[in-house]
């Protein structure tokens, strides 16, 4: 079904999927890091990597539910997170300046609290996706079903507009 739209890459997307046959092109989008040409206010992706997701908790935290502001906007929105549950139960280690295993001092109870919080204060999917190529699985997937679901309201908005034509 990709063969039917080109997927949006934001240029500013650092480590961008890329799918086999599928069409991708960079642009800089309003929200998210993936969506369709032609449906960005429809649907899109932003994608976090765990040490991402992490950043999010702190530094960037302002800057993220900004960004969640945007997603909750378009009608199908998602976040994929390159990390299993597993992942969330246990801390946080990071690799620090001079390349030193550093353990992360926010406990993983305030990761896991702010992502349910995030998920029902914006009503946004996240999913732990576990690694990588899984969350570039479910980012495709997540674009063809919106792509198919705007498809199939677009020929019942036809049928019923036929319909109403017939009665009048």
């Amino acid at each position: 079904m990709t063969e039917h739209f080109t997927v949006l890459v934001d240029t500013r997307e650092g480590l961008p999927y890329s799918w086999e046959g599928v069409t991708c092109q960079a642009a800089t989008l309003e929200a998210g890091d993936y969506s369709i040409i032609g449906m960005e206010p429809v649907v899109c992706v932003e994608r976090k990597s765990f040490a991402d997701f992490y950043g999010c908790l702190t530094s960037g935290r302002e800057r993220f539910e900004n960004s969640l502001h945007r997603l909750a906007a378009v009608r199908y929105p998602l976040v994929v997170i390159e990390a299993a549950m597993s992942d969330f139960l246990k801390p946080f280690i990071y690799v620090a300046a001079g390349g030193r295993p550093t353990r992360s001092r926010l406990p993983p109870r305030v990761a896991q609290g702010s992502l349910l919080s995030w998920q029902s204060r914006f009503r946004i999917p996240m999913l732990l996706c576990g690694e990588r190529n899984a969350a570039a699985r479910m980012t495709l997937q997540h674009l063809e079903m919106a792509w198919r679901l705007e498809r199939e309201d677009e020929r019942q908005i036809r049928r019923e507009r036929r319909e109403t034509v017939r009665e009048s």
